[in-house]
C-alpha cells in the first residue's frame, strides 16, 4: 500500500479535500530542483532535461503510451462528467470509476469494458500520476479489492483464437489465385506472411515488423529471421532467431514463399507501369507453387543475399485495381496481417470467426506437439520463456496428449 494511505477509504490525512470531493492538494509533490546561478551550467542543465525526457518516451512501446493515453483521456471525460480534478485524484474516485466502467453495455447487453481493459484503464490512471510526481491512486487496496471482487463475478474463460493447423494453411493459400495479375501480387505477398506466421511462430507485430535485412538465407536450415524487439522481448536482449526450415514439398515450404515475395519486390522498381507489369507477370507465372524456388532439392534460389541487404520493410502495402498492381515502400500493419487472414480464410471456404494471425502461432504448437515436439523445442521455436504457455495450448486445442486417460485400455 502505497505510503500517505490508511487501510480506510475515506481517510483524508493524505489528501486535502476543498469543495467536497472537487478539487485535490498535491499528495506527493517533490521539493523543487535547486536554483542554478552559473548560465553556462544552466544551459547545459537544459540540454539533459531535453535528452532525460526523449529517454522518457522509451520506457513504454508505442503500443502501451497510445493505450494508457486512451484510457486517461476515459478518466478524465469520466471525472469531468461528475465534477472531480482527475490530478490528482482520490482513491475513492477511482473505486467509482471502476464501478461506472463495470455497468457499461453495449448493444447486445455484454459488458463494454473487459476485466484486462479495466486493469488497462487503472494502469493508465497510475503511469499519470506517477510520471507528475503524484502517489499511485490505483494502489489503495480498497481499489484492488473491488478490481478482484469484479474478477470472480464475472469469472470468464478468456477467449482464445483457434489454432490453424498445416491442412489449415495450404488449404487457405492453394485458394489464393497466384497464376492470376494483378490478384497474384497479394496472394504471393500474403503466402509469404502466413508461413511467417505458422512455420515461424510470430506474433502480428513481430511479422509485420520484420526487415529484408531481418532475414538471412542458410544453406542447410533454410532461412533464419532475427525478429528484434518484439512484444515479449522489450529491451531485445532475448534470443530471437526464427527458422523458417525447407519444406518437404514446394507447397509447404516457407522458404520458397518469401523467395517468391522478395523477388516480386524487384520488380516493383521501374516507375514505367507496362515495364514493370511485364516484370511481374513474368515472375508470377515462371514460378508457380508446384517447384522449389528457395535451393533446396537442387532447385535455383530466386534471390540472394544481396536482395536482402536493405532495411525496407519485408511484408509491404500493396494496391491494385483490374488491370495494375503496385508495392508500396510502407510496411503492412499487424491489424493488416489479422485482416488478411480472415478475408483469406473467407475466400477459402472457411468459417473465420473464430481465428486470428494468432491462430498461426497456435497451430504451430498443436501441430508440432501432435508430430511429437518436446515443450522445449516448442519454446525455443516460439521463444517462449514458460513452459505453463506451451501447455496451455495442450490443455485447449490437443487434450488427448500426455493425457492418462489414452492409457486407461478403452
Amino acid at each position: 500500500m502505497p505510503t500517505g494511505f490508511s487501510g480506510d477509504v475515506n481517510d483524508t490525512r493524505a489528501v486535502t479535500m476543498v469543495n467536497g470531493l472537487g478539487r485535490r492538494a498535491h499528495l506527493a509533490a517533490a521539493d523543487a530542483p535547486p536554483e542554478v546561478v552559473d548560465s553556462d551550467i544552466d544551459e547545459e542543465l537544459h540540454e539533459l532535461e531535453a535528452v532525460s525526457r526523449n529517454l522518457e518516451t522509451h520506457t513504454l512501446s508505442a503500443n502501451t503510451r497510445r493505450a494508457y493515453e486512451k484510457a486517461w483521456r476515459s478518466f478524465a471525460g469520466f471525472c469531468e462528467a461528475y465534477g472531480f480534478e482527475p490530478l490528482p485524484v482520490h482513491p475513492q474516485v477511482v473505486r467509482w470509476y471502476v464501478a461506472w466502467m463495470s455497468t457499461q453495455v453495449d448493444d447486445w447487453g455484454r459488458p463494454r469494458f473487459a476485466l484486462s481493459t479495466i486493469r488497462q484503464h487503472l494502469a493508465g490512471v497510475a503511469d499519470r500520476h506517477l510520471r507528475d510526481g503524484y502517489l499511485d491512486p490505483t494502489g489503495h487496496r480498497a481499489v484492488g479489492d473491488l478490481v478482484r471482487g469484479l474478477a470472480k463475478l464475472r469469472a470468464t474463460r478468456p477467449v482464445r483464437k483457434r489454432p490453424l493447423m498445416l491442412d489449415d494453411v495450404t488449404r487457405v493459400i492453394d485458394a489464393m489465385p497466384h497464376d492470376v495479375y494483378p490478384a497474384g501480387v497479394s496472394a504471393t505477398r500474403d503466402a509469404a506472411a502466413l508461413w511467417l506466421g505458422f512455420a515461424g511462430a510470430l506474433r502480428r507485430s513481430e511479422a509485420a515488423a520484420l526487415r529484408l535485412s531481418s532475414l538471412e538465407l542458410h544453406p542447410v536450415d533454410g532461412i533464419h529471421l532475427r525478429v528484434g524487439r518484439s512484444k515479449a522481448d522489450q529491451d531485445n536482449t532475448l534470443p530471437d532467431v526464427v527458422v523458417l526450415p525447407f519444406g518437404r514439398t514446394p507447397r509447404t515450404c516457407a522458404p520458397c514463399a518469401v523467395h517468391r515475395w522478395v523477388a516480386l519486390l524487384r520488380t516493383s522498381a521501374p516507375a514505367e507501369p507496362r515495364t514493370r507489369r511485364q516484370l511481374a507477370m513474368r515472375q508470377l507465372y515462371g514460378h508457380q507453387l508446384d517447384t522449389h524456388v528457395c535451393g533446396a532439392h537442387g532447385s535455383d534460389p530466386l534471390i540472394d543475399g544481396s536482395d536482402l541487404a536493405l532495411p525496407a520493410p519485408l511484408l509491404r502495402a500493396t494496391y491494385r485495381n483490374r488491370k495494375d498492381a503496385r508495392i508500396h515502400e510502407v510496411g503492412v500493419s499487424g491489424d493488416a496481417l489479422h485482416t488478411m487472414l480472415r478475408r483469406r480464410m473467407a475466400e477459402a471456404g472457411m468459417d473465420p470467426s473464430a481465428y486470428g494471425f494468432h491462430s498461426l502461432r497456435a497451430g504451430h504448437v498443436t501441430q508440432a506437439r501432435r508430430n511429437g515436439a518436446s515443450t522445449e523445442e516448442i519454446m525455443r521455436a516460439g521463444r517462449w520463456q514458460k513452459a505453463e504457455t506451451v501447455n496451455v495450448y495442450d490443455r485447449e486445442f490437443n487434450p488427448a496428449a500426455r493425457n492418462s486417460v489414452m492409457r486407461l485400455g478403452l
